[in-house]
Formats: structure tokens, C-alpha cells, sequence
């Protein structure tokens, strides 16, 4: 049985981040503007433990989101440790995780790290093309990814990757490049988010001049369902797709493919791709279909508002579609016409 896991996120938005890029607004991302202080630090912990229920959770960790945390003063990173350190002891938090930028990491800053128990680390690569990159406003190098990479798995931290979709100069060919160069790295998960353009940001400023043109929402639904399905073949979660539902965020979004269920959405489009193909097999189609699917995926079998069920018909030209569930598959099977 998968574990449990609670986050307590902390957030440090833009701290020691040496860049500005073109999408970033940390404060409307996050929905927190004040520096991490002792008292918000521990106040954030201790409210999200007191709002879970014994036993709930196999798996407790502190995270620190939105900053590039190895790239702070040693005396600021011990700061913050430190501060989690009580629940650590107590057994009320059982480790750390945080993000941070490829450029600093270093052996001495890893071995800082693992002294306060921090067991994860994510990355935010967000692209491995240069170019895409250089147009961001972020640094960044395919042979600095890997010398990150393999300097966090030297020192055994369970691994996360950060991508963008969407970014200026970023193509269907550029950004599922970037994700077959992740899978090369090896990570233990991945998270996806689209690019959004955000008030008062520069890749505001690039859209109002007309310099930028944001995905839209079935073009990031295609190129994310291809690299959700290259990430399953590989053994690669995908622990995030898509922006959470901050109202900061929500309501500061000038343009680009927000919805508040992007992975949903492309989890659909997946399925639908499953059905469509069993159905091509046949030379001649059935008047009706049925098919056995995995009874927790019976929603996006069926798709948003049933759009997949009234696309396979029209398609086919189906008299009738139904879906079984079935408690003990766990993949789509054809059940008869």
C-alpha cells in the first residue's frame, strides 16, 4: 500500500534566487509575501499537524518552497533547519525536503543538509534547452544538470525534477526533448507546470509587446499527455501537473492555460487514447462497446463532463458505450461489443 504523506510547505519566496525570470512571481504564486520568520515557521507546522487526525499520514515532512535554498547564507540555511529541528526529535516530523537551483549544489552544502535531515531535494530545471532557458531569463546547462544530479545521488537524497511547459521559445519538439533528458536523469519524481503569464511580470511585458504567445489549453493537454505517458514507462512519478488553486494566483493570471485540473484533463485524454485504440482493432466497429476499467479510474474513463464516452461515439458511431468497474484491474480490457 502507497504511503501517506503530509507536506507542511514553508515558504521563502524569491530567496537567494540570483535570477529573474520572465514567468516568476513568487509572492502571487504562493499567496505569501512576509519573510520565513521563527514564528511563522513554527506556527505553519504546528497548524498543519494539529489538523490531521492520528494515524493519518504514514510519512511527515517540512518542505521549503519558492526560494533557492542552498544558495543562502550557511547561517540562514542552519536558521531555518534549526527551526524544524523540535518535531524532528519528537517524531512529529520525520525529515526535510526543499528546492533549489542545479547551480548550488556542492558537496560541502549537501553535507549541511543531510546534518538537519533533509532527505529530499528538488531541482527546478524547468528546460534543458539553452535557448528556451536564455529566453527565461534563467542559467542553466545540460552538464550542470547532470553534475547537480549526480552529486544529490551521490549523497543518496531521493531526488525530485521540476519542468515547465510552455516557455518562451519552448515547441512540442524543445519541451518533450526536455523530458526524455530527464528521464535520463533517473529522478524519483516529477513535477509539470504550464506557463502562465502573470501581472506585472517581464513575461507580461513580452505579451502585452506581442513577444510572447502562451500555450494554449489543448496544445499543453497534448504535449503534457505525451510526457506523463514517458514518464510512466520509465517508473516515474508524476507528483504534479498543473498550479494549485491559490486565489493569488487565480486571480493575477493575465493569459495562458490555467485550469484548476490540468493533470485531470490530460489523465482523460490518456484514457481516451486507451479506448480509441482497442476500438481501432476491430475491421468492422461494433454497434456497442463495453469495456472493463480500473473501478478508482472510472472518472477519467469517462472523461470531463463525459467527454470522452460522447467523443468515442461520435467517432465510432457507437449505438452504446458502457464502463465496468472492476476492483481488481488495474488497466483498461476489453469486455465485449
Amino acid at each position: 500500500m502507497p504511503s501517506k504523506r503530509l507536506i507542511v510547505p514553508i515558504f521563502i519566496p524569491h530567496e537567494a534566487c540570483p535570477y529573474r525570470c520572465v514567468y516568476c512571481d513568487q509572492n502571487n504564486i504562493a499567496g505569501i509575501r512576509e519573510r520565513a520568520d521563527k514564528e511563522r515557521v513554527e506556527q505553519t507546522i504546528q497548524a498543519y499537524l494539529n489538523s490531521m487526525k492520528p494515524g493519518s499520514f504514514t510519512i511527515q515532512e517540512a518542505a521549503f518552497y519558492g526560494g533557492t535554498f542552498t544558495g543562502m547564507a550557511e547561517s540562514r540555511q542552519r536558521f531555518l533547519l534549526s527551526l524544524v529541528q523540535p518535531w524532528i526529535k519528537s517524531g512529529d516530523i520525520h525529515s526535510i525536503r526543499l528546492s533549489t537551483h542545479p547551480d548550488f549544489i556542492n558537496r560541502e552544502g549537501l553535507d549541511l543538509l543531510e546534518e538537519f535531515s533533509v532527505k529530499t531535494i528538488e531541482l527546478g530545471i524547468q528546460s534543458t534547452d539553452e535557448t528556451v532557458l536564455k529566453r527565461s531569463g534563467r542559467d542553466g546547462s545540460l552538464s550542470g544538470f547532470r553534475r547537480a544530479v549526480s552529486l544529490i545521488r551521490e549523497k543518496g537524497f531521493h531526488l525530485g525534477l521540476q519542468l515547465m511547459a510552455g516557455l518562451p521559445g519552448d515547441t512540442a519538439e524543445t519541451f518533450l526533448r526536455s523530458v526524455e533528458d530527464t528521464i535520463g536523469f533517473a529522478p524519483d519524481f516529477v513535477r509539470i507546470y504550464p506557463t502562465l503569464v502573470i501581472k506585472d511580470t517581464a513575461l507580461h511585458t513580452m505579451y502585452k509587446e506581442g513577444r510572447y504567445k502562451p500555450w494554449e489549453l489543448e496544445e499543453t493537454i497534448q504535449n503534457c499527455k505525451q510526457a506523463l505517458v514517458r514518464f510512466k514507462a520509465s517508473g516515474i512519478s508524476v507528483i504534479r501537473l498543473g498550479l494549485p488553486s491559490e486565489p493569488l494566483l487565480v486571480e493575477n493570471i493575465v493569459a495562458g492555460p490555467y485550469h484548476p485540473a490540468l493533470k485531470y484533463l490530460v489523465e482523460c485524454r490518456i484514457c481516451l487514447d486507451k479506448m480509441a485504440g482497442l476500438l481501432s482493432r476491430f475491421s468492422t466497429i461494433p454497434l456497442r462497446a463495453v469495456f472493463d476499467v480500473p473501478s478508482r479510474e472510472i472518472s477519467i474513463y469517462t472523461g470531463h463532463k463525459k467527454e470522452n464516452i460522447n467523443q468515442l461515439r461520435r467517432r465510432f458511431d457507437l449505438k452504446e458505450l458502457r464502463l465496468n468497474p472492476r476492483d481488481h484491474l488495474s488497466d483498461i480490457q476489453w469486455a465485449g461489443a
